[in-house]
C-alpha cells in the first residue's frame, strides 16, 4: 500500500513539473517573474525586448495591461513581417511596484541581453533603476511622469513616452481656472514624487496668475482622508485638484461624496482608468474631471481601431492608459529600430532621439533635448463610470 501511495505522489510531482514547463498562460514569450532563472537569450531570428511590469503588488492590473498592450503590438508587428526581417520577442519581468523588486527585475532583464526595454511605469521605480540602464547602455521607454526624471538626472538612454507631470499639472491648472472658472483651488495630493511634482507645477502657475490655493497631502496606503477633505472645505475652496494613485483616488472619490463636496474636482490619470472607475459608485463621480493621456472614448480613428482590436484580443476588455502606453511605446521603438537599420543599442538610442512626429495611439511623439517624447494631454469628463473625451491639449515645452 505504501508503495502505491509513493508512486502516486511521484506521478503527481512529475505532472506538476511538466505543467510548470509549459508555455506561460499569458501567451507572452519569455515571460518571467523577477527572481526566476528562466532564460530567454536572443537568437539570429529574434529581437529581444525587456518589459518591466507591475504584475504584483498594490496594482497588478496595471502590470497586466502593460504586458497585454506590449504583446498586442508585438503580435501585430510580427504578423506584418517583423523588424529588419526578425520577430520581436518580449521578456517580461514583474517589478512588483516597489523599488527593491524593480531592481531585481531589471537585473534579470539585463541578464537576457535585451536590446531595449519598456517600463517601469512608476516614477520611483524608474529613478531607482535608471543608472543601471545607463551603465548597461540599454535604451528604455518609460511612462513614468515625475519631473525629477529630467530635472535631477541626465540619462541619454531614458525616453519618456507619456506627458510629464509638468505638462499634466499645467493642463489641470489651466482647465480648472479658465474652463471651470474656479477662483480658489484646493490640492489633495500624494506626498510622493508623483503628487509633489504636480503640486509644484500647478501651484507655480496659480502664483503667477494671482490665484489663491491651499494644499493637503497624504501618504500612499492611507485609508482615511477625512481630515484633509474637511480642511479643504473649511478653507472655502471652489475647485479641487487631486493627484493620487489608484486606490487613494477611489478612496478620495468616496469620501468627497460622503462629506458632501460638490465643487468641481480635476483628477490625474487614475480617475480615468477602468480599474479605478470600477472601484467607484456612479454618484461619487458627478463632479469629476480627468487630465489623462488616453481614453477609449477618443473619436480618433487610430484609437478606435486599437480599442476594437484590443477587445477582440482580450475577451472584450477595454484598453486603458497602461495598455495604450506600452502598445504605442513598442511601435515607437520598432520604428526607431527600422530607421537605425541595426539592433545596436546605441544606434537605436540615436534613432529614438531623432523620432519626429510619429503618430501613435497614445500621442504624437517628438522628443525634446531631454528625451521627453509626448507634449500633450486629454481632458475628460467622468460620466457614469466612463471617462468621456473632451479635447486634446498640446503644451509648448522647452526644446
Amino acid at each position: 500500500m505504501k508503495r502505491r501511495i509513493i508512486a502516486a505522489i511521484i506521478s503527481l510531482i512529475l505532472v506538476g513539473s511538466l505543467i510548470g514547463c509549459s508555455k506561460d498562460p499569458s501567451g507572452t514569450s519569455g515571460s518571467s517573474d523577477a527572481g526566476s532563472n528562466r532564460s530567454a537569450s536572443t537568437d539570429g531570428d529574434t529581437i529581444l525586448i525587456g518589459v518591466s511590469a507591475s504584475k504584483s503588488g498594490s496594482a497588478p492590473v496595471n502590470g497586466m495591461r502593460t504586458e497585454q498592450g506590449a504583446q498586442m503590438a508585438a503580435d501585430e508587428i510580427n504578423a506584418a513581417g517583423g523588424v529588419l526581417g526578425k520577430k520581436i520577442k518580449l521578456y517580461v519581468a514583474d517589478d512588483g511596484g516597489t523599488t527593491d523588486t524593480a531592481i531585481n527585475a531589471i537585473n534579470l532583464i539585463l541578464s537576457q541581453n535585451v536590446i531595449a526595454q519598456l517600463g517601469p511605469n512608476l516614477s520611483g521605480l524608474t529613478l531607482a533603476i535608471e543608472q543601471s540602464m545607463a551603465d548597461a547602455g540599454v535604451p528604455f521607454l518609460t511612462g513614468a511622469t515625475s519631473p525629477k526624471l529630467v530635472t535631477t538626472i541626465d540619462n541619454k538612454y531614458l525616453f519618456r513616452v507619456r506627458a510629464s507631470d509638468s505638462i499634466q499639472g499645467q493642463i489641470a491648472a489651466k482647465y480648472i481656472t479658465e474652463d471651470l472658472k474656479c477662483k480658489k483651488i484646493g490640492f489633495l495630493t500624494d506626498s510622493d514624487d508623483y503628487g509633489a511634482g504636480a503640486l509644484e507645477v500647478a501651484s507655480a502657475y496659480f502664483d503667477k496668475q494671482g490665484i489663491k490655493w491651499v494644499s493637503e497631502t497624504f501618504n500612499s496606503g492611507d485609508t482615511d482622508l477625512t481630515s484633509q477633505i474637511l480642511n479643504l472645505q473649511k478653507a472655502g475652496v471652489d475647485g479641487i485638484i487631486v493627484w493620487a494613485h489608484d486606490t487613494e483616488t477611489a478612496l478620495a472619490a468616496r469620501q468627497f461624496n460622503d462629506l458632501g463636496v460638490q465643487v468641481p474636482i480635476v483628477g490625474s490619470t487614475s480617475i480615468s482608468t477602468t480599474q479605478v472607475l470600477d472601484l467607484c459608485e456612479e454618484d461619487w463621480l458627478t463632479n469629476w474631471y480627468s487630465v489623462t493621456d488616453f481614453t477609449p472614448t477618443n473619436p480618433n480613428e487610430k484609437v478606435k481601431a486599437f480599442v476594437e482590436n484590443f477587445q477582440k484580443s482580450y475577451g472584450g476588455d477595454k484598453p486603458e492608459l497602461y495598455a495604450s502606453t506600452y502598445y504605442s511605446a513598442l511601435y515607437v521603438l520598432a520604428d526607431a529600430i527600422k530607421r537605425a537599420g541595426s539592433t545596436d543599442r546605441n544606434a537605436i538610442r540615436d534613432a529614438l532621439a531623432k523620432t519626429d512626429g510619429y503618430e501613435g495611439v497614445l500621442a504624437t511623439y517628438t522628443p525634446n533635448s531631454k528625451q521627453e517624447m509626448v507634449h500633450q494631454g486629454i481632458v475628460c469628463k467622468i460620466k457614469g463610470k466612463e471617462a468621456v473625451y473632451g479635447n486634446t491639449v498640446t503644451v509648448e515645452v522647452e526644446a
